[in-house]
């Protein structure tokens, strides 16, 4: 790298910080999920009994699988993060 470019890092803001850190664990824990789930469910049977003929291979049925719980936990973490009281800048009142 020559030494008149200048290197320019930009942290995340505080949201986007949140979205990565949400999007990660979602995924992290749909994969565990999805581990746990098609262990004992076979994904072809799941797409019998709901009657679907565009899923024809197992890999579709987990891929389907992994994508229903990554969005189910990704969901459940934002709303999660919207209902946690957030910190308030002004002084508490003292009761007395």
């Amino acid at each position: 790298m020559a030494s008149d470019e200048e290197v320019v890092v930009k942290d995340l803001s505080r949201d986007a910080q949140k979205i990565a850190i949400l999007s990660w664990i979602s995924f992290l824990s749909a994969s565990v999920v999805t581990m746990l789930f098609f262990a004992f469910v076979d994904p072809l049977v799941l797409v019998d009994a709901i009657n679907v003929s565009f899923i024809e291979s197992s890999n579709a049925g987990y891929a389907i699988g992994f994508f229903f719980f990554w969005i189910h936990a990704w969901v459940s973490g934002w709303l999660v993060l919207r209902l946690v009281r957030r910190k308030r800048n002004w002084p508490r009142r003292i009761s007395r």
